[in-house]
């Protein structure tokens, strides 16, 4: 069904079925990165269809291309030039990638366009300072989730003796800053650090290098699947640190991957509410839509669950959360929405409140939400909060 769902957003045009106002999404839907990608725009299509089979946004239905970039930022860059010049979208949504979107704002590619970004799935820092006007972040930073991260550690846990292990490129570069910073103000500094390749995910070195210093925690800047065999083979190697990762980790794929025993004890941060919990009314709603989408109509909720947990839930709420956004935005837009309309409708978004999270847009402010908890691993692979 996921497949199925991308290649229908992806093909929409080539079908014949023009679409009233297009939307480009670029994620990696191979490679390393590929489950979460994959997750990011089934989210997103999921809202999408939703809103097209209640006869669409202002009468126009939506047409959500999805390109894969495999995690490559000049497949990115390409993928988004043709999303403008070829497709004449007016928004873009929920890419993934720190050094993928930072080559955007290098090339100035959104401020030449005058065309939205809503989303990124990164908390890198320089992504949001300088950034771009046209970046609308639905996420925390990692300067936040650092913060979070050493807070709980030092003050409740007493630990003072931290490592990290961190993906060789923007993305890890800027966690590994944030938490430098975090520790900085602690009076404290990282007393080992390691780097795995970006391209090969190879993280058998750096758990070994780690584990021969075993400090009292290793945090994970890295993606589900090289922090998956980091985890596996620190343990195999002697490691019996605690271990913490950013929010790019996905828990369901983590114990998919290595078993729910060996993920048992990995705590995560998360930027988004738990997908589960439907005391928020985002994950009612959004609980609501993928089973309007994914169920089969046999077992109400039960399924509903079951659909949500065959796939990267953060990520694919975070997509969800991501169309619930720019939906709102072409209401505001009105008719044969533009891209400038589409921006300005964004820009209007003052604490608006989605049921239980909330994004703030004011004025020139593009950092749109500060929400954040601490997750762990529980022996049967669920999180606990």
């Amino acid at each position: 069904m996921l497949k199925k769902l991308i290649i229908a957003a992806s093909l929409a045009l080539a079908s014949g079925a023009q679409a009233d106002i297009n939307i480009g999404q670029s994620v990696p839907t191979t490679g390393i990165a590929g489950e979460t990608g994959k997750a990011l725009a089934l989210g997103a299509s999921i809202y999408f269809n939703q809103v097209n089979g209640r006869g669409g946004v202002n009468g126009e239905q939506i047409n959500h291309l999805v390109r894969d970039d495999g995690d490559d930022p000049k497949r990115t860059l390409q993928n988004t030039q043709d999303f403008i010049d070829k497709e004449n979208a007016v928004a873009l949504i929920s890419y993934h990638g720190t050094d993928n979107v930072n080559a955007l704002i290098k090339a100035k590619t959104l401020e030449n366009a005058g065309i939205p970004l809503v989303g990124v799935h990164s908390g890198a820092e320089f992504l949001r300072s300088p950034g771009s006007p046209y970046l609308f972040h639905t996420r925390a930073g990692f300067n936040q989730e650092a913060e979070r991260i050493v807070k709980l550690l030092t003050e409740n846990l007493g630990i003072t003796k931290f490592g990290v292990l961190a993906q060789k490129d923007g993305f890890g570069e800027s966690g590994v800053a944030a938490l430098k910073a975090a520790l900085a103000k602690k009076q404290l500094k990282l007393q080992a650090e390691a780097w795995y390749d970006r391209a090969s995910g190879d993280t058998s070195k750096a758990a070994k290098d780690l584990a021969k210093v075993n400090p009292e925690v290793v945090i994970l800047v890295a993606h589900t699947k090289p922090a998956a065999t980091f985890v596996e083979n620190y343990k195999n190697n002697g490691g019996t640190s605690q271990l913490y990762a950013f929010s790019a980790v996905q828990f369901e794929d983590i114990s998919k991957q290595i078993g729910k025993r060996t993920a048992h004890g990995l705590g995560i941060s998360q930027v988004l509410p738990y997908p589960y919990n439907t005391r928020a009314r985002i994950v009612q709603e959004f609980q609501d839509d993928v089973y309007a989408e994914l169920g089969s109509g046999m077992s109400g909720k039960k399924e509903s669950l079951a659909a949500i947990s065959k796939y990267p839930s953060y990520a694919m709420l975070e997509g969800y959360i991501s169309a619930r956004i720019i939906v709102e935005a072409l209401k505001r837009a009105g008719k044969s929405p533009t891209r400038t309309a589409v921006y300005n409708a964004l820009g209007s978004l003052n604490r608006y409140d989605l049921g239980g999270f909330v994004v703030d847009y004011t004025g020139n402010k593009r950092n749109g939400s500060n929400f954040g908890e601490l997750t762990m691993i529980s022996p049967t692979g669920a999180l606990t909060r």
